[in-house]
């Protein structure tokens, strides 16, 4: 009929747009602002292959993903050869082959050291043809920004790389950001990133009490029909959002099945320490008070969680409450910095002395108690990322022999010279993940190095709880490790 629109679809600001039909998919609502069909953007791919089958062409303006990527892909990849000159690993290879043939969506679990970063620039290359070499690359925080900038930068030149966050905000062919700034970058521009390359996906868990969080906001307005996930610490059992986002585990190695073959041996060990009598004494009084306010608390919620909420909402007040928390506080303070444990830490530095090493803490109090203590760097959540790597290239090169580090070394931050790890504290109360996080820093292999993991506990303490949950989740099963043990 003359005048009448022909059928369209197209992408803008988040949304898959299809325009002047009388019939949309099932999954499309009509929106009367929009005058047309929407849906979510990861929808995209959907309704492109539903277009398709229905001859209705996509518009160039806005511009299409699909079309762009098609579009430019010989130039691209013509322009941009991988200049990384490293030779996959077998089980790097497997796990890019894997994840393409699970259509180029799914998860990738590899233990912290085995290179996960470099999995993805394969990923990247080899869909080169689809996309463009075009995606966009989520870490959880700046630093990670930093080194996935630089590794990039170096595999596929630094013309083609771009990080936006903050106030940086530089738009390339293969850009990096944060999860806190994907959603804006991507409901502008998500239609130039046909691959999605989340880092740390643990972080995508489900929300603790079920179903969806905030930063899942980005991978559903995203049109990437390609999304690869990364990390040592897959989410079972909360991951209902990221299988439905991203897909499920197409490739899963542990740090058992690869160590000696693929990555550092590793020795882990648990040292006891006992309190000083005056620590002692101290420390039974302030368990005691704060287990006597606890202890009615408990009675009338028998889930952890919930106890410690109604009581942190007691504080505000009462004063009983307030009193039991100032005691839980100096019970903390007492552990954390237990003379014996700086006593330990320095037979442990001795016991290794051509071993480089990393003291992990859980507060920045211990931190800056061993940092005075023991003459080495600390490292924290507030150290500027240059001078962060400063103190590990002078790790690196043997200028420093050991940091101090509260959480921030945790997690993505490669300290290959590192392989000596002394646990002095957590921050997550025996968090299994935290503790796989900081053996994955000690196991980057180099030459026949052994990777020693020491917890030191304060006997008789809150403290020996947490190391048995930490135990639990560092099982080897019954493979020996090196006469040490668990």
């Amino acid at each position: 009929m003359p005048g009448t629109p022909r059928p369209v679809y197209y992408y803008r600001h988040g949304l898959a747009v299809l325009r002047h039909v009388r019939e949309a998919p099932s999954w499309m609502s009509y929106d009367e602002r929009v005058g047309a069909y929407v849906a979510p953007g990861h929808r995209w791919s959907e309704l492109r292959d539903w277009a398709g089958e229905r001859g209705i062409p996509s518009s160039s303006t806005p511009h299409d993903p699909g079309d762009a990527a098609a579009g430019e892909a010989s130039e691209d990849v013509a322009a941009s050869p991988l200049y990384d000159p490293r030779t996959p690993r077998p089980y790097q290879s497997d796990s890019v082959d894997r994840w393409l043939a699970d259509g180029g969506r799914g998860s990738v679990v590899l233990p912290t050291g085995a290179g996960k970063t470099f999995v993805a620039i394969l990923a990247i290359h080899r869909t080169s043809g689809r996309t463009g070499g075009r995606a966009c690359v989520v870490a959880p925080t700046r630093a990670l920004v930093g080194q996935w900038f630089a590794q990039l930068a170096d595999a596929f030149g630094i013309d083609r790389t771009g990080a936006w966050y903050g106030e940086e905000k530089e738009l390339r062919p293969i850009t990096v950001t944060t999860y806190h700034s994907a959603f804006d970058l991507l409901e502008r521009w998500g239609d130039r990133f046909p691959l999605l390359v989340l880092d740390e996906a643990h972080h995508l868990e489900d929300a603790a009490a079920g179903g969806a969080k905030a930063w899942h906001d980005a991978l559903r307005i995203a049109p990437a029909a390609h999304r690869l996930g990364l990390t040592a610490t897959y989410p079972d059992g909360r991951d209902s959002e990221l299988r439905r986002l991203v897909g499920g585990v197409v490739y899963r190695r542990t740090v058992a099945e690869m160590a000696d073959a693929e990555l550092a041996d590793f020795a882990l060990e648990r040292r006891f320490v006992e309190l000083t009598a005056a620590e002692r004494e101290r420390y039974d009084a302030a368990d005691a008070a704060y287990e006597s306010y606890m202890a009615g608390v408990r009675q009338r919620y028998t889930d952890p969680g919930d106890a410690w909420l109604v009581f942190m909402a007691a504080t505000r007040r009462s004063t009983a409450a307030r009193r039991a928390f100032r005691a839980f506080l100096e019970r903390e303070r007492i552990v954390v910095l237990a003379e014996n444990k700086l006593r330990e830490t320095l037979r442990l530095l001795a016991l290794h002395p051509a071993e480089r090493a990393i003291l992990f803490t859980g507060s920045t109090a211990a931190a800056e108690s061993l940092s005075r203590r023991l003459a080495v760097p600390i490292i924290t959540a507030s150290t500027p990322a240059r001078e962060r790597k400063e103190l590990l290239d002078a790790m690196a090169d043997g200028r420093i022999r050991a940091v101090a580090s509260v959480r921030v070394l945790d997690e993505g931050w490669d300290v290959p010279a590192a392989k000596l790890g002394v646990v002095l504290g957590d921050s997550t109360r025996g968090g299994r993940r935290q503790h796989a996080q900081r053996l994955g820093r000690l196991l980057r292999r180099q030459g026949d190095h052994i990777a020693s993991l020491y917890e030191v506990v304060a006997a008789d303490t809150y403290e020996f709880f947490a190391s048995q949950k930490r135990r639990a989740g560092m099982a080897r099963g019954a493979e020996p490790q090196l006469g040490l043990g668990v």
